[in-house]
């Protein structure tokens, strides 16, 4: 899933998998990495650095300085990633949004609640992609009843990018 391409100011990529992507959004961030600035806003505990490091010292013996250039923050709740949205500033380079909605799947956030911030993200979300490239990677609802919030980002996006589940065939070792 190259999405490299893809990326221009003014696109909002969508990229929506059972695992929000986890594996492919880190070998995104270390290309990205290597190439300038780019800012994680992560809502499901999806950022994996050490994975990223490693990606980055297959592209350079700097690391550290490539490292530098990935700023990082993490939302525990729905109304920490409206804040954390809000906040970030709209700079010239990528942005990625690791598994959004997780926080909005909360079953202690009335649902009301839940769409009334979602359309305060979107809205921060809109702003950001005005200055540069942004990413979602967005993971199926835990209930059928939260499914609206997926349709919402998906509506707002400029391309969804689907990848199905890996489904793993039984195989018959041979014996010889």
């Amino acid at each position: 899933m190259n999405i490299l391409p893809a990326l221009k100011t003014g696109k909002l990529i969508a990229i929506y998998a059972p695992d929000a992507a986890c594996t492919e959004t880190m070998t995104l961030i270390a290309e990205l990495g290597l190439r300038g600035p780019v800012t994680i806003m992560d809502g499901g505990n999806r950022y994996k650095p050490y994975q990223v490091a490693m990606q980055l010292r297959r592209g350079t013996v700097d690391v550290s300085r490539a490292a530098s250039r990935i700023f990082s923050r993490r939302a525990f709740t729905c109304y920490e990633m409206n804040t954390l949205l809000s906040s970030t500033p709209s700079l010239n380079h990528p942005c990625l949004i690791l598994d959004l909605l997780n926080t909005f799947y909360d079953d202690h956030v009335p649902m009301h609640e839940a769409d009334r911030l979602l359309k305060s993200c979107l809205a921060q979300i809109q702003r950001l992609v005005l200055s540069g490239p942004v990413v979602l990677t967005l993971a199926p609802p835990l209930a059928e009843e939260r499914a609206f919030l997926l349709e919402q980002v998906c509506a707002q996006a400029d391309e969804v990018m689907v990848r199905e589940a890996l489904v793993c065939q039984p195989a018959q070792p041979s014996l010889f």
